[in-house]
């Protein structure tokens, strides 16, 4: 069954995977949701897939704030809640919980290996996340050395942040030794800076390394 939507198409196989092509967003491309990722499918004005915590990582690095992705705009509502009906169905056939998920489910775009950020660039090697920082960046953000590197394994969370009017988007990561109060990005050591028009790239690199640190 197909769905022309705001996005792109959306295609159900009837039994328990849903493709979405993303024309209206290629560097998204097709995405693949299987039926075990949903905890529920809505309509009302839209089309709405409501996916599992630690089904995506690009909704969990985001912390949910990309979850448009999951709204679809449609001009056939008739077949958007027959498409929903059967999505219900076959979620209750497999018995699929509304828990989080036990793993990703959904693949993440690729991503290079490295991001060049405003302030450093970040890179995964040898099973390190290694940080180097430019001559400009802050002497608080150099003060743990430069460059620096942290073991993937004590990566805990990892955290990417859209740009706010004139503040940059960013990303960051969390280990056992990141303080509560954490310093603005700008002086983060565990924090890159993004220009406008690599936010994508950031976006992808940090989905990436969540699902290398969290399986």
């Amino acid at each position: 069954m197909l769905l022309q939507t705001n996005h792109g198409v959306l295609e159900w196989d009837g039994t328990g995977t849903i493709r979405v092509q993303y024309d209206a967003s290629p560097r998204l491309g097709e995405r693949i949701i299987p039926v075990e990722a949903l905890r529920g499918v809505e309509v009302s004005a839209d089309l709405r897939l409501e996916l599992r915590e630690h089904a995506d990582p690009l909704l969990s690095v985001t912390g949910g704030s990309f979850e448009s992705i999951y709204h679809f705009e449609v001009t056939d509502l008739t077949a958007a809640k027959r498409l929903a009906s059967e999505i219900r169905i076959a979620r209750a056939r497999r018995a699929v919980p509304e828990t989080a998920a036990p793993r990703w489910l959904v693949a993440t775009p690729p991503a290079a290996d490295a991001l060049e950020g405003k302030d450093a660039t970040v890179a995964v090697a040898q099973g390190m996340l290694m940080f180097a920082y430019p001559r400009s960046a802050t002497r608080r953000k150099k003060a743990d050395g430069n460059p620096r590197s942290v073991p993937l394994t004590d990566i805990l969370n990892v955290e990417w942040v859209a740009r706010a009017g004139r503040h940059a988007g960013f990303v960051r990561v969390g280990t056992a030794q990141t303080p509560v109060d954490r310093p603005k990005p700008k002086h983060d050591p565990a924090a890159v800076r993004v220009a406008p028009d690599g936010e994508l790239d950031a976006l992808f690199f940090a989905a990436r390394l969540l699902t290398r640190v969290q399986p």
